[in-house]
């Protein structure tokens, strides 16, 4: 009977590991490749996008290209500059479309809050993370002292010292640990 089960017990550890070594390879959808208009197009995406000057604003208003077409323009690379009323002024003059100017001063501004909310979450990922070594810190130092007595003075010094002449003999500090 226990041969019988031994027998069993082999053939079962033959068919698993023959299981397990059958196990399929990759398929040949895992791999895959682009072509070259789709790699030239990430490309293309992934060049650097240089921000239109206001010259160049006013120079493509004037060349007649429309207001709609400037504007996703201005959006998709990126353009903000902070208009004030004088220079905004100058520029409806030399043929800059309203929506234009009101667009490229709303993204400084969206920029500028973005910017203020990426200065408050720095700020507060370096106040987490002091706060973090500091409490790593004082739980250190709470291990290293063999008797943390809260009250007691001298924290550092384990066993009463500089105070040991008092009590040389028994009293506490002498193995008796309280840890909270």
């Amino acid at each position: 009977m226990a041969g019988r089960n031994l027998t069993f017990a082999v053939a079962a550890a033959a068919a698993l590991l023959q299981l397990a070594c059958a196990a399929p390879n990759a398929s040949p959808q895992a791999i895959q490749r682009l072509d070259p208009g789709a790699l030239a197009e990430i490309e293309r995406a992934r060049q650097a996008v240089v921000p239109l000057s206001l010259d160049e604003v006013v120079a493509r208003s004037r060349a007649g290209q429309g207001s709609a077409a400037l504007l996703d323009e201005i959006r998709r690379t990126g353009t903000r500059h902070p208009i004030s009323p004088s220079e905004a002024v100058r520029l409806k003059a030399q043929g800059v479309a309203p929506e234009v100017l009101d667009a490229l001063n709303e993204a400084h501004t969206r920029w500028a809050q973005d910017e203020a909310a990426a200065q408050r979450a720095r700020r507060d990922a370096e106040q987490a993370a002091a706060l973090k070594r500091a409490q790593a810190e004082a739980e250190r130092y709470r291990r290293s002292v063999p008797y943390a007595d809260p009250f007691w003075p001298y924290r550092s010094h384990p066993f009463g010292y500089p105070y040991r002449h008092f009590a040389p003999y028994g009293g506490f500090g002498w193995g008796i640990q309280i840890r909270p």
